[in-house]
């Protein structure tokens, strides 16, 4: 068997993910302070309109004049007056917030930290979010009020900064609009400003932090007389993130890094909303984080410690002072003493800076220093080795990537990912060594990869396979291909689900419920080991209990084996969950209206994903195909496209349906693949040969002119006996497109919906076995029988097609049917509740056309044709 797949992956999704963050200066005095000139602070607080359309927003003005209190004083942060700029209702003007945001911006230097802060009221103008400034008008917003869009020539200004944007701002209510309606603004737009263009995680600005304390999604809350968000967030600033359990390190250090904050914020603000909230929705409250995980950049200081770390760098200073502690040693103890290090290594030198200065000896510390140095030698055979364990990522990808490099130019590039993921500076001889990459021969490659890996010596973020991973991984992301990526053997477990359809595990899909502090269980699979033993929709997972590992080997006695689900992250619990097929886990349960809870003890196994949905499920959990009983009208929803078996994926499942529905006499067929984002090449040419028979489906390029170039056919003849619409969106892609696109071209479907989303590549999911993880990298684009271009990135890289604005699938003339924003969080919140098999007694969701206008437009035109046959 090939163990290679072709797939059409996914869309990425944004998410807080762990990078390298750049060093930021972190106390007066230090080296390069005298480039940078300090933070810079614009805080702005409208709570009050001259528009009485739009109604006060009463903590908004305290909570910023006190966030400006905190910042200045001097126990935090003490940023002077001149630059530590408050704007409150009376003359936050438009004008004036973006002046104060572009002399934040101007006024700072390389990792001078910039800290922006919004709040008040907001809507939208179209689907566009805005702010609401003290001279803002409802009727004329797009004019009056701050538009994302007005900051961003100040934020493209940001080079080496350090940013933190924090919003509380209300979306929801609060203002007249008359009879016009207003939908709910995207945060996309926001994350944008802050974070460019950028799709990826591991691409995102490593210096760069976005918090909305109050998402457009959700409704604010108050605590006394300020609001939640400011109440939570001030304590966390004062000193609470830098305390257990949200320090880094083994102590509290004296000052709150965003890192810190962001886990302070992340369990306290539900916290807190589930204590204030008086209805369920008000107790959901959660807020939203975009950046780097490891963007550590310091905010302010912790009063509790900050006479002790002063004392400690004074006598430092005294000893440098009386020439018993040399300069360079000095620089290293204070930098230490100031901030925790996160290496395990780096925190034992700390400790033994603070036994120096708390009346230990220089020698001591030498004596300490010169052991702990010793030990992060790496042996030579290790940095051999981890040359060894990258080199075939950088042949493979030299050799099918679709964009031609070469192995010189990869090594360099991995040589860099590895050090800006250590947070490291590049030594001068390495950085000389690969300024030119293209000289780099497979030899000099492989001594440099394992030169560097030395240099970094022995780190516990670096073991064993870890150096290897890290390396592959921003190797991968450096290539800056949204659609290419490392997994890890751990994460591969993980993620197979999402491209094949088939992981191991229990199969239950499962969400945070804030209310209840546990992990709700939004449904079983159909015939998953969860699904057999009686976990249904509904049910709340309290605990997850384990006896062994992962790979099923049984766990030490002093491994934490009982794990509660409160205030535990989805991944994590999905982590625990999964595991190796017939390995047990134990989930306990509690369920609505029982007074005990159950305890499920299951075996874990492959758990097969259904990617074909009906209209609704029977009392047996099988779909119903027939949207239309009286026309003759079948509807399949197709979620991704999967191939396992001639038996087993999506094809077979299609098969199966259309042969139900003809038996009953299928006069039409709905085929919706809205929110699709891909799957397997040959899953999708399948379910095109069944409708357009040998007809050409689609054509692969590989890299450059000499690239191959292959069509794919169908082999049988297909079924054109009746007419097919096809429901598109603007997350329709990969395969999706194919499908879409096949099926227009050969004149076989109407296609209906909103322009597709525009992915036109094709990737390689292989084993990568120096690691055991697996590479998924592009190595082609596809074109349908038409010749066109899909590819979005394509179009924007090439003069002629941006002018024709030639990507994606458009739906046919006359038949472009847009959902407003609105409409589109309506649709799904009705349409993501389809798929739940609901507990026995209860009726199961339905797909309901009334509620989703594009669906209404593809049934009026089947039946128009279906008419017009007859």
């Amino acid at each position: 068997m090939n163990a290679r797949v072709w797939i059409l992956g996914a869309i990425a999704a944004v998410a807080l993910a762990v990078g390298p963050q750049p060093r930021a200066s972190a106390a007066e005095g230090r080296e390069g302070a005298a480039k940078a000139q300090g933070p810079y602070v614009v805080i702005v607080g409208v709570g009050e309109f001259k528009d009485k359309a739009i109604s006060p927003r009463p903590t908004a003005d305290a909570d910023a004049k006190a966030l400006h209190a905190m910042l200045t004083d001097k126990k935090y942060l003490g940023v002077s007056a001149d630059r530590a700029k408050l704007l409150l209702s009376k003359d936050a003007t438009r004008e004036a917030v973006v002046k104060a945001v572009e002399t934040a911006v101007g006024s700072t230097g390389p990792e001078d930290t910039v800290v922006l802060a919004f709040f008040g009221r907001g809507t939208s103008a179209g689907d566009k979010p805005c702010i609401f400034t003290s001279d803002s008008t409802v009727k004329e917003r797009a004019k009056t009020a701050l538009q994302i869009t007005d900051l961003e020539p100040a934020f493209k200004k940001l080079k080496n900064q350090n940013l933190l944007l924090m919003m509380d701002i209300q979306y929801r209510g609060g203002i007249d609009a008359g009879t016009e309606k207003i939908v709910e603004p995207s945060w996309g737009e926001i994350m944008k400003l802050v974070f460019g263009d950028e799709k990826d995680d591991n691409m995102l600005p490593p210096n760069r932090v976005m918090i909305l304390g109050n998402p457009p999604f959700q409704d604010a809350l108050t605590q006394g007389d300020h609001g939640l968000f400011y109440s939570v967030l001030s304590a966390g600033l004062g000193g609470k993130a830098d305390q257990a359990p949200y320090n880094e390190g083994y102590e509290s250090d004296g000052i709150v890094t965003t890192r810190e904050l962001l886990k302070y914020l992340e369990k306290e603000i539900p916290a807190a909303a589930r204590a204030t909230g008086k209805t369920d929705k008000e107790k959901e409250l959660e807020p939203v984080f975009v950046g780097r995980g490891a963007s550590k950049f310091w905010l302010t200081r912790n009063p509790a410690e900050t006479a002790s770390v002063k004392k400690r760098i004074e006598t430092v200073e005294t000893l440098t002072k009386d020439s018993k502690l040399t300069p360079d040693l000095s620089k290293e103890a204070v930098n230490l003493l100031f901030q925790m290090p996160k290496l395990k290594w780096s925190q034992e030198l700390r400790k033994a800076y603070q036994k120096l200065a708390d009346g230990g000896t220089v020698a001591d510390l030498e004596g300490a220093r010169k052991k702990l140095l010793e030990s992060l030698k790496l042996p030579t055979e290790d940095a051999a080795e981890y040359a060894k364990k990258v080199a075939p990522a950088i042949s493979k990808l030299s050799a099918e990537y679709i964009k031609p490099l070469s192995r010189g130019e990869l090594t360099a590039l991995a040589i860099r990912g590895v050090f800006t993921e250590a947070d490291e500076a590049i030594p001068a001889d390495i950085a000389a060594a690969i300024k030119a990459p293209q000289e780099i021969s497979d030899e000099r490659g492989r001594e440099l990869l394992a030169e560097a890996r030395l240099r970094l010596g022995k780190r516990e973020d670096l073991d064993g396979e870890k150096a290897a991973d890290v390396t592959i991984r921003a190797l991968i992301g450096s290539l800056h291909d949204p659609y290419a990526g490392y997994f890890t053997k751990e994460e591969w477990l993980r993620t197979q689900g999402q491209l094949f359809g088939r992981f191991p595990g229990v199969g239950i899909i499962i969400r945070r419920e804030a209310v209840r502090d546990g992990l709700l269980v939004v449904t079983p699979i159909k015939g998953s080991p969860a699904f057999r033993a009686g976990i249904q929709a509904g049910d709340l997972i309290t605990e997850i209990r384990l006896e062994v590992d992962k790979q099923g080997k049984a766990l030490p006695d002093d491994a934490k084996k009982v794990h509660s689900t409160k205030g535990l992250k989805t991944d994590d619990a999905v982590n625990l969950i999964t595991g190796k097929p017939d390995t047990p886990v134990a989930l306990v349960i509690q369920r609505e209206g029982e007074k005990e809870p159950k305890v499920f003890r299951l075996t874990r196994n492959y758990v097969m994903v259904e990617t074909v949905h009906g209209v609704k499920r029977d009392d047996k959990n099988d779909w119903s195909y027939y949207i239309d009983e009286k026309s003759k009208i079948g509807y399949l929803h197709l979620s991704q496209f999967i191939s396992i078996s001639d038996d087993m994926g999506t094809t077979a499942d299609i098969k199966r349906a259309l042969a139900s529905m003809k038996r009953a006499g299928l006069n039409g067929l709905v085929i919706d693949v809205r929110n699709n984002p891909g799957g397997s090449l040959k899953g999708v040419i399948d379910i095109c040969e069944l409708f357009v028979g040998r007809e050409a489906i689609v054509t692969t390029k590989e890299r450059g002119g000499a690239g191959a170039t292959f069509t794919y056919s169908g082999r049988a003849a297909g079924d054109k006996s009746f007419p097919i619409a096809v429901l598109i969106n603007g997350n329709s892609a990969s395969a999706s497109e194919i499908l879409a696109a096949c099926l227009q071209d050969h004149s076989r479907a109407t296609i209906i919906g909103e322009r597709t989303y525009g992915k036109g590549s094709v990737q390689h999911v292989e084993p990568y076995d120096p690691t055991d993880g697996r590479i998924k990298y592009t190595v082609a684009r596809y074109y349908p029988p038409s010749g066109r271009n899909i590819d979005k990135v394509a179009m924007e890289q090439s003069t002629e097609l941006k002018t024709k604005d030639e990507w994606g699938v458009k739906p046919d003339a006359g038949f472009e049917i847009k959902m407003t924003r609105e409409e589109l969080t309506d649709w799904f919140e009705y349409s993501r509740d389809l798929e739940i098999i609901p507990p026995a007694g209860k009726k199961p969701p339905v797909v309901d056309p009334a509620k989703d206008k594009q669906l209404s437009k593809a049934l009026e035109h089947l039946r128009g044709l279906i008419k017009d046959k007859k």
